[in-house]
């Protein structure tokens, strides 16, 4: 771990602050999985143990990338994250608001993505008391150091640098292009495939005489095609 104290990239809101120190508050993570490629979705705030959990999934060698929608959290889990993220050359895609912590994931990027109202928000870093000290104030720099490392051109650290951990401040189109961030979602594809796998699945369900309906009750069964063929009545 680069840091020595724990510290947390505050948001600018105090009952959001109190939010992600909670570890209930943990990554919510989905798969999606095809012949192409599986894809993490990643929802709510980085909190501690989300880098192990992470790490771990990451070892499957088919995961090709993250979709993320966060408003922040844990500092050192963030830039634990972001180291990973950068070794496995994942891609990123910013759903939509990606904040403080969320915004290293995506910065250690081989290839940025954001959704079309998407919004990339950064400030420096507070300690636990949502102050900003002596101590966070090394850690902004010895972030800044990592982001250097990580490629992000100056003008976006200096924005993360300047910006106080009370406020938050959105990077521009000019600050996104020199990030060479696109706005598309480039995993819409697996998205696709998963989709019409599922519903592959479904109508060999709903088929008479496969083998998958003998293993059916009539109720369970009939329930699951009413449930198909909803859609084709609207």
């Amino acid at each position: 771990m680069l840091l020595k104290t724990r510290m947390m990239l505050k948001l600018v809101a105090p009952f959001v602050f109190l939010a992600l120190v909670q570890p209930a508050s943990a990554f919510k993570i989905k798969r999606v999985s095809t012949d192409s490629g599986v894809v993490l979705i990643l929802r709510s705030a980085v909190s501690v143990g989300d880098y192990h959990r992470l790490k771990k999934l990451l070892e499957d060698g088919s995961v090709v990338g993250l979709e993320i929608r966060s408003g922040g959290g844990s500092l050192e889990e963030g830039m634990d994250i972001a180291r990973v993220v950068r070794d496995k050359a994942l891609v990123v895609y910013a759903s939509k608001g990606c904040d403080s912590a969320c915004a290293l994931i995506f910065f250690a990027a081989t290839q940025r993505y954001i959704g079309r109202r998407c919004k990339i928000g950064v400030h420096s870093v507070s300690n636990e008391r949502g102050k900003e000290d002596v101590d966070s104030v090394r850690t902004t720099v010895q972030m800044s150091r990592l982001l250097v490392s990580l490629g992000v051109p100056h003008s976006v650290i200096g924005k993360l640098v300047t910006t106080p951990p009370t406020r938050i401040t959105y990077l521009d189109n000019r600050e996104l292009l020199e990030l060479n961030v696109h706005r598309t979602n480039p995993f819409r594809k697996i998205y696709d495939l998963a989709s019409a796998a599922g519903t592959q699945e479904t109508r060999s369900i709903c088929s008479r005489g496969t083998d998958v309906e003998a293993e059916l009750t009539a109720e369970a069964r009939e329930r699951s095609c009413a449930i198909a063929r909803a859609p084709e009545g609207r």
